[in-house]
Parts: C-alpha cells; structure tokens; sequence
C-alpha cells in the first residue's frame, strides 16, 4: 500500500515538474512576445 502510494506521488510530482517546465517556456514566450510588442509600437 505505501508502495503503491509513494509511485503515485512520484507519478503526480513528475507530472507538476513537466508543467512547471511548459509554464515557464509560456512565460518566456509571452515575455518575448510582450518585448516585440513594445518594439513594435515605437516604430509607429
């Protein structure tokens, strides 16, 4: 029963940790994004 408990817990930390790293490649997408944006507006 802990086995089974302990490998579900690693599954659902495996799980946070991929999401944690798509979040923060969203992030840094954004932030280029919101970069260029602003760039963008000076040349007007």
């Amino acid at each position: 029963r802990l086995e089974a408990k302990t490998k579900s817990l690693g599954d659902d930390l495996k799980r946070i940790n991929e999401d944690l790293g798509t979040s923060k490649k969203c992030k840094r997408a954004m932030e280029d994004l919101q970069i260029k944006a602003l760039e963008a507006t000076q040349d007007l």
